[in-house]
């Protein structure tokens, strides 16, 4: 299991630059679940294991007391939490013993931005091709895209605040690029 307390991120180089509304998340604990939410024992061994009912619909999170579930597709969640996955993981195993599903620990896969403040919807929509008008997109939400060319989950957290999960090996760029696009509307750090 990946230690979280030493990374450093290639996106740490550069956020001293980041203007105000952008900022790099400390690591939190990231587990990748697959299983057949259609098996009520599968969705009750999760919701034992995390106090989580999983979202089943598109695009949704579902959030606990200690992780959030972020739907990735008909059969995979992103769980997020703050710590170390170990724990996590340790849990499902044993409340998932003997069914067909996957755990996995990625938590050193993906780097977290926080994007926030009165412009935080137009710099989304500049740098990906998915509709983040408030219209349409909302608390609670999340969906799977490209930022910047760059595969990314975003997830509205807040009413003006977005969590943005990129490869760590893409954070400095991606950084980069929501930081260019944010002081473009006059947000300087």
């Amino acid at each position: 299991m990946a230690d979280n307390e030493a990374w450093v991120t290639p996106a740490a180089a550069i956020t001293d630059s980041f203007p105000d509304g952008l900022k790099e998340l400390s690591p939190h604990a990231q587990v990748n679940l697959r299983g057949d939410i259609g098996d009520s024992s599968f969705a009750e061994a999760v919701k034992s294991a995390t106090g989580i009912d999983l979202p089943e619909t598109p695009n949704k999170v579902a959030t606990g007391k200690d992780f959030k579930a972020l739907w990735l597709s008909p059969d995979e969640w992103l769980l997020i939490g703050a710590g170390e996955a170990t724990a996590l993981i340790q849990s499902l195993e044993e409340a998932l013993a003997g069914q067909h599903v996957a755990v996995n620990d990625v938590s050193a896969n993906r780097t977290i931005f926080e994007l926030s403040g009165p412009y935080c919807h137009q710099v989304l929509m500049k740098s990906s091709e998915v509709d983040f008008h408030p219209r349409v997109f909302a608390p609670g939400d999340c969906v799977q895209t490209l930022i910047a060319k760059s595969q990314a989950i975003v997830e509205q957290v807040g009413e003006g605040a977005f969590h943005i999960y990129v490869r760590s090996s893409f954070s400095r760029y991606v950084g980069a690029w929501l930081a260019e696009a944010l002081a473009e509307y006059g947000e300087a750090g």
